[in-house]
């Protein structure tokens, strides 16, 4: 409620996050500098691994842009996967041409092509990058002859099984890679809707409440304004004959602004997004008997009726109903004071437990309005929907049997 102090405990504060947390982090956020970085360290083995130690210079340099054109087509494998996949096929093919048979360069990049086939590439891709490698390993160990040191078809088929599981494993991982990452992905864009639909809720939660400042605003107005407007009408004609009451009459309109400025100052302040909430107990069924006084300085000639179970029945209404009735008899006094004026009003409430029924009855004054147009105020909008949040009903309209105007309210609670 717009008047309710909210004491939010002490949150707790986060731990700050390890150092293997903290490079982990980093290292999703900037894929491409640890590319390179393996890249890098792939090359410083391979150059430890050289396998030409006793190759000609041009056989040397040819290698060393072999290794280095792999090496930067690892480097770019997340970022332009297809593309470095293809540069390493054909780096590969002319390594294996040429030097017959499978170095440290050739596995690394393989097994790295094939890791990374079914963790970056989308379906279709995925499928056919691994077949070309299937088909590949078993070309090379088939038909290249200096590629495994023995001519046995048996000895070759063993080598191909051996070249396929350690593919297929690769592969393996990278699937369960990929399906790791999808399914972190899955669950931080869940928890982002979870955020943007708290995010809503809030924001809805705040226009209610302003919705319902806004109809706090237009009761106190409309009371206060009907109030001022009667007693300043009452004291211009009492002026002449009775200075006394246009002297009261000026007192009550003093006061009533003051009470008036005082709580849409209140319910003005609820509004701001900074600074804390003014604390105020709401109107309730114990501050009826002082509206109706209020009124009855006015002019409107009120009677206050209540109906009560026995005490040990009596129960309380939550503070939600016993405002909505308060407005609601507010209101109503104030209609009957702005289209009849100072006539007769009886306020009937009957209490049982778990519901409240509020009548309130005043003749329709000398110049009648149709049911039609008093029910088109804004008023009578404002208590239907006050009373639909508790579930209840209003009627209002003129009374055939007595030519009175009735509003008859229901407004029901559960009681625990």
């Amino acid at each position: 409620m717009p008047w309710c102090r909210l004491t939010l405990g002490t949150m707790p504060v986060p731990s700050p996050r390890s150092f293997t947390t903290r490079a982990t982090s980093w290292s999703r956020e900037h894929v491409f500098v640890m590319d390179v970085l393996w890249a890098a360290l792939w090359f410083v083995l391979l150059l430890a691994t050289w396998p030409l130690s006793s190759a000609s210079p041009v056989d040397s340099a040819a290698y060393l842009t072999l290794t280095v054109g792999c090496c930067a087509a690892l480097s770019a494998r997340r970022v332009r996967p297809l593309t470095a996949l293809t540069a390493l096929a054909a780096l590969l093919a002319i390594q294996v041409l040429w030097m017959e048979h499978f170095t440290t360069l050739s596995v690394i990049c393989v097994l790295v092509a094939t890791y990374t086939s079914q963790t970056e590439l989308s379906t279709w891709w995925r499928r056919a990058v691994l077949l070309v490698l299937l088909l590949g390993a078993a070309w090379a160990v088939l038909f290249i002859p200096d590629l495994v040191y023995t001519e046995d078809l048996g000895a070759r088929v063993a080598s191909l099984l051996s070249a396929w599981t350690t593919l297929l494993l690769f592969a393996l991982l990278g699937t369960v890679r990929r399906h790791n990452r999808e399914e972190v992905d899955r669950l931080r864009e869940h928890g982002r809707l979870l955020r943007a639909k708290r995010e809503q809720e809030l924001r809805l939660a705040a226009l209610g409440e302003r919705t319902h400042i806004a109809r706090e605003m237009h009761d106190v107005l409309a009371h206060s304004l009907n109030v001022i407007v009667a007693q300043a009408d009452g004291g211009r004609y009492a002026a002449r004959s009775s200075p006394e009451s246009a002297v009261t009459a000026l007192e009550t309109i003093g006061r009533v602004g003051r009470e008036s400025a005082r709580e849409l100052h209140r319910l003005l302040g609820v509004l701001r997004e900074d600074g804390e909430r003014e604390v105020s107990p709401m109107p309730g069924l114990d501050e009826l008997p002082a509206l109706v006084e209020e009124y009855r300085r006015t002019g409107l000639r009120v009677r206050l009726a209540q109906e009560d179970p026995p005490a040990h029945e009596v129960v309380p209404p939550p503070a939600s109903v016993g405002l909505t009735v308060y407005r609601l008899v507010q209101q109503s006094l104030a209609n009957a004071l702005e289209h009849a004026g100072p006539v007769p009003v009886t306020v009937h409430l009957t209490r049982s437990p778990g519901l409240i029924v509020v009548t309130v009855t005043n003749p329709v004054g000398p110049e009648p309005r149709g049911p039609g147009e008093r029910d088109g105020g804004h008023g009578l909008i404002g208590m239907r929907e006050r009373i639909a949040l508790h579930g209840g009903t209003l009627e209002a309209g003129t009374d055939g049997t007595t030519d009175l105007w009735r509003i008859r309210a229901s407004v029901p609670w559960e009681e625990t």
